[in-house]
């Protein structure tokens, strides 16, 4: 299992895959297994977890516009 206060900072822009479209968020918080990100479109407080939904969380640098 990844530390994801290692792999994430807060303030860090992401894209989120959530029913089958990616939205724009910033994680807010950071933890040894999950993280907060604040999506406008859906909610401030979307929980991502280790071994659960951790695979829908992109970098924004990973995405080309």
């Amino acid at each position: 299992m990844s530390d994801l206060t290692h792999l994430f900072t807060i303030g860090q822009p992401v894209r989120c895959r959530l029913d089958e479209k990616y939205y724009k968020g910033t994680v807010k918080e950071t933890y040894p297994d999950h993280i907060i990100v604040d999506i406008p479109e859906i909610s401030k407080h979307c929980w991502f977890e280790n071994d659960f939904n951790m695979d829908c969380v992109y970098p924004e640098y990973n995405f080309q516009e």
